[in-house]
């Protein structure tokens, strides 16, 4: 009795799922599978703006080169990672959830030193691309996040710590006043995926290379800026196409989409080899 309710079970399921496992099959077999018909991208944003104590993110370390080649007073410099993998083979990439990239100074940074923080803000973008038959064939999210507004406290620098690095003279002259540096920083500037769904046949890599961090400010009153490069593709049996998505965010909290500005530039060019893990630092 067990054996032929077993048995009828089997041959309902197996009737019951032969026309999917077949339309599965057909469809993979139709190169309308994978043709492109359109692609689409949309965005949301949020960020509280409320003062906030961030986690201390690892420090990728500059400071021994830093050492040997000191910086201009007032430098921003980068102590976080220059790029890293967020999707690889329609998978998170090794390493995504430690990687971040900063802006903030490079002589006086220290991380008691600089108080103030705001967000993080957070803006999550959604790519979803839809094949020949109507099939959502690439459906994913990342989110970009970072915390901004960090400004120097003097009272909480070292003492070993050169107020020069964080007092610039106001004008020429040996007995001139000093005035001290009040800058408005970036730090734990992310990408992380969110979802990730991606149908048989199809594959998407992004990866992140960050710029250097610049100061859109002054010398007294630094702003710090950070754009970074999204470059993605997507393959199949048939093709592959890839491209990149900028974005610039500033110490502020003001975050552009710098997409359009460069669409074209890179148009024609071979698709970027993906990052498979995040860059090591040898702190020997």
């Amino acid at each position: 009795m067990k054996r032929t309710f077993k048995a009828a079970v089997a041959i309902l399921t197996a009737i019951v799922l032969s026309p999917l496992v077949g339309y599965a099959m057909n469809a993979e077999n139709d190169p309308s599978y994978y043709l492109i018909k359109d692609e689409a991208i949309s965005f949301t944003e949020a960020d509280s703006g409320k003062a906030v104590t961030p986690e201390q993110m690892k420090e990728l370390g500059l400071s021994k080169e830093m050492d040997k080649n000191p910086l201009a007073v007032g430098a921003i410099i980068n102590t976080g990672a220059a790029a890293w993998g967020v999707i690889t083979s329609g998978a998170p990439s090794s390493g995504v959830d430690a990687s971040h990239a900063t802006a903030t100074p490079g002589l006086s940074f220290n991380w008691n030193a600089l108080t103030g923080w705001k967000g993080p803000k957070e803006i999550i973008y959604s790519y979803k691309v839809t094949n020949l038959m109507g099939i959502d064939v690439i459906k994913v999210k990342y989110k970009i996040a970072f915390f901004y507004g960090g400004t120097e406290d003097s009272t909480k620098v070292p003492a070993n710590t050169m107020k020069e690095n964080t007092y610039v003279p106001v004008s020429i002259g040996e007995n001139t006043p000093k005035e001290p540096i009040i800058g408005s920083y970036i730090i734990n500037f992310t990408v992380r995926p969110v979802e990730i769904d991606i149908k048989w046949g199809w594959k998407f890599d992004l990866t992140v290379k960050m710029s250097d961090p610049m100061n859109i400010g002054t010398k007294l009153r630094p702003i710090a800026y950070l754009q970074s490069e999204l470059y993605w593709s997507v393959s199949n049996a048939l093709s592959t196409k890839g491209g990149n998505w900028a974005y610039g965010v500033d110490g502020l909290g003001n975050f552009k989409d710098l997409t359009q500005d460069i669409k074209g530039i890179n148009d024609g060019l071979p698709v970027p080899e993906q990052i498979k893990t995040a860059p090591e630092v040898n702190w020997n």
